[in-house]
C-alpha cells in the first residue's frame, strides 16, 4: 500500500509542476501548494520501507522449506519429462569405486568422528569397508545418508550410464526424507563453472538466483550481519552460508580437462567442514585428472561408487515391458535383440547402457498413436547386422542419426508441430552454436543465441529496426525531418549497446564508463539535432547532452545477458534512477533553467523505474518463463519512459510539436530505455527471425525448444538453460555437415 501511495504522491507532484509551467500558473504558488504533501511523502516513504522489510525478512528455515516445494516440483516434472518412470524405473547398480580415486575408508570414519560436534550420521550403520557401498536401484539415498561417514560422494560411470539419472532419483529421495528447514538438495551442472574466475560460493549462489528469482530477495538481518564486512546478503547467498543448501554437482567431465584439477582443488577450498556434497563425472576424465604428473588432488573427505552395464535379462524385461508387455507382437519384434544381449557384439554393448535403451525403444517400439498411413515403424532385427554396423562406434552413429526422425514423426504419442527434417536442421544448428562459441558447454541459453550470428549482424538489425520505428513515428507525428534526426538517434542507441561484459551490480570502470560517456553524447547529438529541428537550438542542446548523460552514465552493461529478474523496486535500482535524475536534471537545469531542469531530472529517474514482478520464493524459473518475463519488463519499461518523457517534453519543457510529438518522442526514448534494462529478449527476437529467414529454422524458435524438452525429450532443462539429452548426442549433432542433408 504505502508504495502505490508513494507512487501516487510524485506523480501528483508531477503532474501539478508541469501544469504550473503549462498554464502559467506560477511554480512558486504551486510549489507552496505542494508543500503540504511533504508530510504524507515522508510517511508514504516510511511505509514503504516496512512494507519491502516485512516483505523481505524471511526466516531461513522457510526459506529453505519453500525451496524445498520448488526444487521438489521441478525435478518430479523434469523425470516424466525424461519418462524415468516410464515404464519403470532402469535398476542401475554400483559398485565401490576403484580405491585410487577416493579416500581410504579408515581415514573417512576418522575424520567423521573428528567433525565438531560429531560425525553427521549414525556410525553404527557404516560399513566395515568400501564394499558395503554396492547397492542398486532405490538404495542410493540410503547409501549416501547412512553408509558414507562423511557424506561427501563422487559417482563415476561410463557415457550413458545414468549417472544423472542417478542423480534425480538421490535428490528425490533427499527431499522425502528431509525434516522442516534441513539442508535443500539441489542439482547443478558444473558446465557453466570457471574455478579460475569465480568461486564456488559466488557461482552457487548465482545458480541459485537465476533458476530460483525468489532468492534474489535480502536476506534477514541475522544472516546479513554474517556477511563479510556486515553486508547485506541475499537469500541465496544466506542458505548457502548456513549450510542450508546441499549441492549435487553433475557433469565434472564437461569442464575443460585444464580446469579439471583446478575444480577439485576449488571444491576442497569451497566446502567447509561437514558440508555434504554429490559430484558426478565420466570415469576417465576423473581418473585423468587425478593422475596427472607433478601434481595429485584428490576430493577432500569422499568415497566413490562406479555404476556398472544393465545386467542383459533386465534389458530383455525392459524392452519387453516398454512394447506392451512379454507376450505381445510388438515383444516379440525383441526376440532376436535379446540373445544378443551381455555379449561384446555392438548391440550387446549398446543396450548396456540406459542411453542406449532410450534410443533403442523411441526408434524401434511402436505407440498406441501410431497412425494408419504414417509409415512402417523400423524393425529392431536390424540393430543385430554387424556387416551394417560392425563396431559399437557405428551402432551408437546409427542411434544417434535414427532418434531424431523418432522423435518427430507420427509414431511419436504427440503430433510434431514442425517437419523431421527442419528438426533435425535447427538440433544441429544449435548444437555447432555450443560448439563453436561455447567450447562444447552444454548449456544452451536463449539469451546467448545471437552469437550463433555473424558479429555485426545483431547490432545493424536491432539498430535499424528501432530507428525505422522511431523516426516513423516521430515523422509522422512532426515531419519527415525531424522523424529522420529521432530514428538515427534510436539506431545509434541501439547499435551502441553492444556488447560488453554482463554483469547485474553497478560499475562504475573507467574503461567502460569512458565507452559509454563516447556512445552516449553521439546518440544524444543525433537527438538533439532531432529536438532542435522542432523547437530550436537550445532545446535540442539541452534534450541531446541530457540523452547523451542517460546513455552515457549507464552503469550496467547493456549487452544482451542473462535476463534481469531484479525485485521491484530495488534499492540498487532505485538508487542508479535517482543517480542518472539528479545528473541529468542538474545538467538541463544549467543550460535551459530550474523548470527545465526538474522535467528532466524527474523524467530521468522515473523512466523504467518500474521493473518486473516479484517473483515467488518457492517458483522455479524456465526458459520460456525468463524469455516471458524479460519481454513484459521490456514492453513496460518501454511504454513507461515513453509516457513520463512525452508528457515531460509537452507540458514543461513546451516544445513546439503539440502533444502528439510530445509523444512521439517519448515513444522513441521509451524504445531505447527499454533495451538498454533488458536487451536479452529484443536479441533473441532478431535473432530467433534471421535464424528462421536465412537457416530456415521454426520462426517460434523458444515453442519449438520447449516442444523438444517437454514432448521429445532431445533437450532437457536444468533451472533456466536447456540442454541436450546427452552430451554425446550434442557432439554427434555438432560433427554434422552443414547444411545438413534433408
Amino acid at each position: 500500500m504505502g508504495t502505490w501511495y508513494l507512487l501516487l504522491l510524485v506523480l501528483g507532484a508531477v503532474g501539478a509542476v508541469a501544469l504550473a509551467r503549462h498554464f502559467a500558473l506560477g511554480t512558486a504558488a504551486t510549489t507552496a501548494a505542494l508543500l503540504p504533501t511533504l508530510a504524507p511523502a515522508y510517511l508514504a516513504w516510511k511505509s514503504f520501507q516496512h512494507d519491502r522489510a516485512g516483505a523481505t525478512a524471511r526466516d531461513l528455515e522457510t526459506a529453505a522449506d519453500q525451496l524445498a516445494q520448488a526444487v521438489a516440483k521441478q525435478w518430479d516434472e523434469e523425470a516424466a519429462v525424461r519418462r524415468m518412470n516410464d515404464p519403470y524405473p532402469l535398476p542401475v547398480a554400483w559398485r565401490p569405486a576403484d580405491a585410487d580415486l577416493v579416500e581410504p575408508w579408515t581415514l573417512l570414519a576418522e575424520l567423521a568422528r573428528a567433525w565438531p560436534g560429531g560425525p553427521p550420521g549414525e556410525p553404527t550403520h557404516w560399513p566395515t569397508d568400501t564394499a558395503g557401498l554396492a547397492g542398486a536401484d532405490g538404495q542410493i539415498g540410503e547409501v549416501f545418508t547412512q553408509r558414507v561417514p562423511t557424506r561427501r560422494l563422487v559417482v563415476l560411470g561410463e557415457p550413458g550410464s545414468g549417472k544423472t539419472m542417478l542423480l534425480i532419483r538421490l535428490l528425490q529421495d533427499l527431499i522425502e526424507q528431509r525434516t522442516g528447514g534441513g539442508p535443500v538438495p539441489v542439482l547443478f551442472s558444473l558446465a557453466s563453472w570457471n574455478p579460475v574466475h569465480q568461486p564456488l560460493q559466488d557461482w552457487l549462489a548465482e545458480q541459485l538466483r537465476r533458476s530460483y528469482p525468489g532468492l534474489r530477495a535480502p536476506a534477514p538481518a541475522t544472516a546479513a550481519g554474517a556477511a563479510a564486512g556486515g553486508g547485506q546478503v541475499d537469500l541465496a547467498r544466506a542458505l548457502l552460508d548456513a549450510r542450508r543448501i546441499l549441492p549435487i554437482l553433475d557433469g565434472f567431465d564437461e569442464l575443460p580437462p585444464a580446469l579439471h584439477q583446478m575444480s577439485l582443488d576449488a571444491l576442497n577450498r569451497g566446502l567447509s567442514a561437514r558440508r555434504p556434497v554429490v559430484v558426478a563425472s565420466r570415469a576417465a576424465p576423473y581418473r585423468d585428472a587425478l593422475t596427472r604428473p607433478g601434481s595429485m588432488v584428490r576430493l577432500n573427505g569422499a568415497t566413490g561408487i562406479h555404476l556398472l552395464p544393465l545386467a542383459p535379462e533386465q534389458v530383455a524385461a525392459y524392452l519387453r515391458r516398454d512394447a506392451g508387455g512379454p507376450y505381445t507382437p510388438a515383444a516379440a519384434r525383441w526376440n532376436t535383440v535379446t540373445t544378443h544381449l551381455g555379449t561384446d557384439t555392438p548391440v550387446g554393448q549398446a543396450l548396456s547402457t540406459p542411453l542406449g535403451l532410450f534410443l533403442a525403444r523411441t526408434i524401434y517400439n511402436p505407440r498406441p498413436h501410431t497412425r494408419p498411413g504414417s509409415g512402417t515403424v523400423p524393425h529392431p532385427d536390424e540393430l543385430c547386422d554387424t556387416a551394417a554396423f560392425p563396431t559399437r562406434a557405428a551402432l551408437d552413429t546409427h542411434l544417434f542419426n535414427a532418434f531424431i526422425p523418432a522423435a518427430y514423426t507420427h509414431h511419436h504419442p504427440y503430433p510434431p508441430r514442425w517437419p523431421a527434417h527442419q528438426a533435425h536442421r535447427t538440433l544441429v544448428l544449435l548444437a555447432r552454436h555450443l560448439h563453436a562459441h561455447h567450447g562444447g558447454n552444454p548449456d544452451l541459453a536463449w539469451w546467448e543465441l545471437h552469437h550463433a550470428l555473424p558479429p555485426h549482424t545483431p547490432r545493424r538489425t536491432v539498430g535499424l529496426a528501432f530507428g525505422l520505428a522511431a523516426g516513423l513515428a516521430v515523422g509522422l507525428a512532426v515531419r519527415p525531418a525531424v522523424g529522420l534526426a529521432a530514428g538515427l538517434a534510436v539506431g545509434l542507441a541501439a547499435r551502441s549497446m553492444y556488447p560488453g561484459p554482463s554483469s547485474t551490480r553497478l560499475r562504475w570502470s573507467s574503461n567502460s564508463l569512458a565507452r559509454r560517456l563516447a556512445a552516449g553524447l553521439a546518440v544524444g547529438l543525433a537527438a538533439g539535432c532531432a529536438v532542435g529541428l522542432a523547437a530550436g537550438r537550445t532545446a535540442g542542446l539541452v534534450f541531446g547532452i541530457a540523452g547523451g548523460l542517460v546513455l552515457g552514465l549507464e552503469a550496467r552493461s547493456m549487452y544482451p545477458g542473462p535476463p534481469s529478474t531484479q525485485l521491484r523496486w530495488s534499492s540498487e535500482f532505485l538508487a542508479r534512477r535517482l543517480v542518472f535524475g539528479f545528473t541529468v536534471g542538474l545538467v538541463a537545469g544549467l543550460v535551459a533553467g530550474p523548470a527545465v531542469g526538474f522535467a528532466f531530472g524527474l523524467a530521468g529517474a522515473l523512466a523504467g523505474a518500474l521493473k518486473g514482478d516479484k517473483p515467488d520464493l518457492a517458483t522455479m524459473i524456465g526458459p520460456t518463463t525468463l524469455l516471458t518475463q524479460d519481454r513484459r519488463t521490456f514492453l513496460t519499461i518501454g511504454l513507461l519512459s515513453g509516457l513520463v518523457v512525452g508528457l515531460m517534453v509537452e507540458l514543461v519543457v513546451k516544445l513546439a510539436v503539440g502533444l502528439t510529438g510530445g509523444l512521439a518522442f517519448g515513444f522513441a526514448f521509451g524504445l531505447a530505455a527499454g533495451l538498454a534494462e533488458t536487451a536479452a529478449w529484443v536479441y533473441f527476437a532478431v535473432t530467433a527471425a534471421h535464424l528462421a529467414v536465412r537457416r530456415r529454422t521454426p520462426w517460434n524458435l523458444m515453442a519449438f525448444l520447449r516442444d523438444a524438452h517437454e514432448q521429445r525429450g532431445v533437450l532437457r532443462q536444468v533451472g533456466a538453460v536447456y540442454q541436450f539429452r546427452h552430451l554425446d548426442l550434442q557432439r554427434h549433432l555438432a560433427q554434422q555437415p552443414w547444411p545438413p542433408a534433408t
